[in-house]
């Protein structure tokens, strides 16, 4: 193929060298030049004929990695590492060259085998070594399988192409078993089974990763706990996003513990992670509509305009914080029902938290009659809020009224603070007391009321028709 190229290249260069010279002597360009245009020609086609010399006289790329085939993964994967694609190229040329190898002689073996089963009068014993070293090649050639496979996946990541030799790969890989052979078959298990690149080998493999899924088990929870404790010690951080942050930590340790026992067994975690990255691609195309509640719920998470156990009025809802999530948030109403709204309804909405301070006014209005002894009112509610045992003294209990109209009725407000934790108990027992003492005291409340009022007509006017209409519809 390389000389064909520059016999192909020297003609071209050639014809044109004399196509030059041709168009120079039709054109009458002097000699001198027609020479110096022969010269540059002749220079040209001497460096190409110099450089296929060169490339006919280059050696070819020798492989570094095949020269052990029982060399450690990693260390072949740092050795491969540093090499062009030339050189990738060739390593993975020595590697399929060995895996051949290792196939035929494969099948040398399955073939005697399967001869000697049908040759009467063979020996058992020599059937059973031929079983035996057919074993022992079929553990070399999946060892090989897997050094290739890590070659190949370096020479992916640099631009080659390794179709063939992955197809080549799938169909070698399948092991074929005569099973009416039964003591054939038991006798490939137990040399599996006790080589070293067989069942020793997955052996401690699967022991590693039971180790480490076990390790990882024990470290998740503990791991949330130190989250937890540390994030407790930060008074700015809410319940909430500390049990976010502390499921993530769970979560994380997890998945990485189960992803490095994949890897401790030999498996690629290159096509896992790039089947993450698509499966996670499409389940945020597909549930793009929920992408809002969960950027709701990180806002509520680190803006914390509640916590768990906090009374609030959102969306309509007028109950406690149960829990919240990414996606939603769940409210407990006072009979004990769980609200669940999407986060998008809570933080897109208005959202009073009356529980948010350490502290909390009861607001008691009350109606009374426009005449009421106001001072009298102040003294019972001042007398009944310094009696109660959760009522603070500072801020201390206040008094006011107020009204729209001045018609019948005074709205007396009454207020009185106590801790957030006391609020309900204190707040009923202080309408108690009210309900009981202003009675007592001569205080009425208000009614609504209603006055209509009935004229008489004037005499004079009976001969009026609008006065006429005005007794019918009276009568």
């Amino acid at each position: 193929m390389t000389m064909r190229k520059f016999f192909v290249s020297v003609s071209v260069k050639t014809i044109a060298a004399t196509s030059i010279i041709s168009i120079s002597a039709i054109l009458g360009t002097p000699a001198l030049a027609q020479q110096e245009v022969v010269d540059e020609a002749t220079s040209e086609i001497v460096e190409t004929l110099v450089d296929s010399e060169e490339v006919e006289d280059a050696e070819p790329i020798e492989a570094i990695t095949a020269e052990d085939p029982d060399i450690p993964t990693d260390e072949l994967e740092l050795l491969l590492k540093p090499l062009m694609l030339d050189n990738m190229t060739a390593e993975a040329d020595a590697w399929f060259l060995l895996l051949q190898e290792k196939t035929q002689e494969i099948t040398d073996a399955e073939i005697e085998i399967i001869r000697q089963g049908g040759t009467s009068g063979a020996s058992d014993a020599g059937k059973e070594q031929k079983v035996v070293e057919a074993t022992e090649l079929e553990v070399e050639q999946s060892t090989l399988i897997a050094r290739l496979s890590t070659v190949l996946d370096a020479l992916d990541e640099k631009g080659g192409d390794t179709v063939s030799y992955r197809q080549y790969m799938e169909a070698i890989s399948g092991i074929q078993f005569n099973i009416t052979d039964t003591e054939g078959l038991s006798l490939r298990f137990t040399t599996w089974l006790q080589s070293e690149e067989g069942g020793i080998r997955w052996g401690l493999n699967l022991l590693k990763f039971g180790g480490i899924l076990l390790a990882t088990v024990v470290i998740a929870p503990r791991a949330g706990k130190l989250a937890n404790a540390a994030l407790s010690r930060v008074p700015t951080i809410s319940t909430l996003f500390r049990d976010f942050a502390v499921m993530v930590v769970k979560r994380s340790v997890l998945a990485a513990g189960g992803l490095l026992a994949l890897a401790a067994i030999g498996v690629n975690l290159g096509p896992i992670v790039a089947v993450l990255g698509g499966a996670s691609f499409v389940v945020a195309f597909a549930l793009q509509s929920n992408l809002g509640n969960f950027a709701s719920g990180l806002m509520l998470l680190v803006s914390k305009p509640f916590d768990v156990g906090d009374e609030v009025e959102v969306a309509g809802y007028w109950a406690f914080i149960d829990s919240i999530s990414l996606a939603n948030t769940k409210l407990k109403a006072f009979n004990g029902s769980i609200i669940t709204l999407p986060n998008n309804s809570v933080w897109g909405g208005d959202i009073i938290n009356y529980t948010h301070a350490k502290i909390r006014a009861i607001s008691i209005t009350i109606n009374v009659k426009f005449s009421a002894d106001l001072d009298k009112i102040k003294t019972i509610w001042m007398e009944i809020a310094a009696a109660h045992p959760d009522v603070l003294a500072d801020p201390g209990p206040s008094l006011f009224p107020w009204n729209k109209s001045y018609d019948y009725c005074l709205s007396v407000g009454l207020k009185a603070w106590t801790p957030t934790d006391k609020y309900w108990p204190a707040y009923v027992d202080l309408l108690k007391s009210l309900q009981i003492q202003l009675p007592e005291a001569g205080i009425e409340f208000a009614s609504p009321q209603q006055d209509r009022n009935i004229y008489q007509l004037s005499a004079q006017r009976d001969n009026d028709p609008t006065a006429e209409l005005i007794s019918a519809s009276a009568g």
